[in-house]
């Protein structure tokens, strides 16, 4: 045989109806190296400082920029200042002094006013286009408003000198009162939501009631404040209505640590999810009332019987609905959206665990986030290891891959890594457990500006800028040779080396109808070469078009160099000889 080297390959491609390829140690498909001259913050992170990150461009310069809250560890009060890093062309740099140091309160510094700050956003909060900061403060009996409630800094946008910096501004939040009793209390916040969930453009914030912790510090029952709907009143200050738009039910949580606002069942009004971790155990929906919007008339348990921490929700299998990564105590865990019941709530998949090639979940998860690593149109997830409650460190932060698949399909997300012993790289190229261990936040972002996605680090031991190395997608040669029909085919992501994995996919053709792949070793094997109509070939691989007409096949390199050529055959009665002929594409495998 001319190609032998090529035969694991066409067989593989037989098999790969379900778009997922076998599980293998030294899947390269993302690298990092760090790169410490990327942050010039000074220390940011260390075993007295806990992070939390928001990031966005505040100075509308163009670069991503970061915030970064802090307190004492775990549950405790101490209180930290926060930070401002500007990007100065793909360096991250402390400015807090300079430019986030304002307030409207006398004698009170900004960021460099120490808070027990939990969790931070960045938002618009008035519509004038320059975005805002909104932090969550815990833990802060005693103190006065301005220090235990949350904050919101104002942009201050920019003149001829410059960008002028953020300005806290106490009088856009109000005094919270307990429900009942009517007492005023500093909040326990854990957690923001933020989102537009009244309909009028401007966003509201949703906060998630963080109780009594297992280890240092207890809340009195009579100041329990519960969770709160903040709304905008459109000028960019905020208004209690949590009981006016929800009942006690929504607002109760035990052990809240994280709150988001999202359309999650396709309705076009905003939901809002929050989690509660100790006595209830859940990740909860609000359901904003269609026919009443801005008010919530279905609460629904998306995820209980864990202990879940934190949450993310982001489309995992690009079929356009969110799906809900959890942080547990045991093994953590996703489900995938899968349509919407009767009355409008998600039907959620059965809980997942994540795929080890070899180790285990450590368990004792905090922070986590969906986000595309590796640029392929797949998002990923990431997961942080510090509890938020009990102190104790010596896990490790879990990077899982997507590797893609059909879209709509529960999709089965693992970890990586080199080998089964240990010193190789875990998780993606270059980050090893050393690398991961002790992870309080961590932020996903372009800092350099070269198209894809790095990472900051927040843990124990420090602050760590990691830079994306991947390789830039390419897509295959297309041949051409198309047509009867609008079906096209592509293959893109990496080049095809040893470890790499591109998508094959077929679009834009009739849903729900057989497809048929021809792949052979030169054009002759395709049933349109040279554009003009041959004997299909007898290399067919069969598969079904899904409802968006699309086949989707996970393509890994290697055994190269070799070079397959593809092309679909889709049956179509709408066409005269009833079929239609997608382009060829020349697939090339590197060594």
């Amino acid at each position: 045989m001319k190609y032998p080297g090529l035969l694991p390959r066409v067989a593989l491609l037989l098999v790969l109806g379900s778009g997922v390829a076998s599980a293998q140690f030294g899947n390269e498909w993302v690298s990092f190296t760090e790169d410490p001259s990327r942050l010039a913050g000074g220390t940011i992170s260390d075993p007295n400082h806990e992070v939390d990150f928001a990031w966005g461009d505040l100075n509308l310069d163009g670069w991503t920029d970061l915030v970064v809250v802090r307190k004492e560890p775990f549950s405790f009060p101490g209180k930290r200042t926060n930070k401002l890093l500007l990007n100065y062309a793909g360096v991250l740099t402390d400015v807090t002094k300079a430019l986030a140091n304002k307030s409207d309160v006398p004698g009170d510094e900004g960021f460099l006013t120490p808070t027990n700050d939990r969790d931070v956003v960045i938002v618009d909060v008035d519509l004038d286009g320059w975005p805002d900061v909104v932090t969550a403060t815990t833990i802060s009996v005693g103190d006065p408003k301005v220090l235990g409630h949350p904050r919101v800094y104002m942009n201050l946008g920019s003149d001829a000198s410059g960008w002028l910096g953020l300005r806290h501004e106490d009088a856009r939040f109000p005094q919270l009162f307990v429900h009942g009793s009517g007492a005023p209390v500093n909040p326990n916040f854990c957690g923001i939501g933020v989102g537009d969930v009244t309909g009028d453009g401007y966003p509201d914030l949703y906060f998630v009631d963080y109780d009594s912790g297992v280890a240092g510090w207890f809340e009195d029952p009579a100041a329990d404040l519960d969770d709160r709907l903040l709304v905008n009143d459109g000028t960019g200050h905020f208004v209690d209505e949590s009981l006016l738009r929800m009942d006690m039910t929504m607002l109760s949580s035990g052990f809240g640590a994280h709150a988001e606002i999202h359309d999650v069942n396709n309705d076009g009004f905003a939901d809002v999810l929050k989690n509660t971790a100790l006595v209830p155990y859940y990740v909860s929906v609000h359901y904003n009332d269609p026919k009443n919007q801005g008010y919530f008339n279905i609460f629904d348990k998306a995820h209980e019987g864990f202990n879940t921490y934190h949450f993310d929700v982001g489309d995992l299998n690009n079929d356009g609905r969110l799906d809900m990564i959890t942080s547990e105590d045991n093994l953590d865990r996703y489900r995938y959206n899968l349509g919407n019941d009767p009355l409008g709530r998600v039907i959620w998949g059965p809980s997942k665990v994540y795929q080890f090639l070899a180790g285990a979940d450590d368990g004792f998860a905090s922070n986590n986030l969906i986000a595309d690593l590796d640029g392929d149109g797949w998002n990923d997830a990431i997961y942080c290891d510090i509890d938020l409650d009990v102190p104790g460190f010596g896990r490790r932060i879990h990077i899982y891959h997507n590797p893609g698949g059909e879209v709509g399909s529960e999709i089965t997300l693992r970890e990586e890594r080199q080998s089964a012993g240990p010193g190789g790289w875990v998780g993606v190229v270059g980050l090893n457990e050393s690398d991961l261990r002790d992870g309080h936040d961590v932020a996903v972002f372009d800092i350099d500006n070269d198209g894809d996605n790095d990472m900051v680090l927040g843990r124990n031991p420090g602050t760590y800028a990691w830079m994306n190395g991947t390789d830039p997608a390419i897509c295959q040669e297309d041949l051409g040779f198309q047509g009867p029909g609008t079906a096209t085919l592509s293959v893109c992501g990496p080049a095809l080396a040893a470890g790499k994995t591109a998508t094959l996919l077929l679009e834009s053709a009739p849903a729900g109808t057989s497809a048929f792949l021809a792949a052979g070793f030169s054009t002759t094997a395709l049933p349109f070469a040279g554009g003009t109509i041959v004997a299909f070939p007898n290399i067919l691989v069969p598969f079904v078009t899904d409802g968006a007409g699309e086949v989707s096949l996970a393509v890994p390199g290697g055994n190269g160099p070799n070079t397959l050529y593809v092309q679909f055959i889709v049956l179509d009665a709408g066409q005269p000889l009833g079929w239609q002929i997608s382009n060829a594409v020349e697939v090339d495998f590197l060594p």
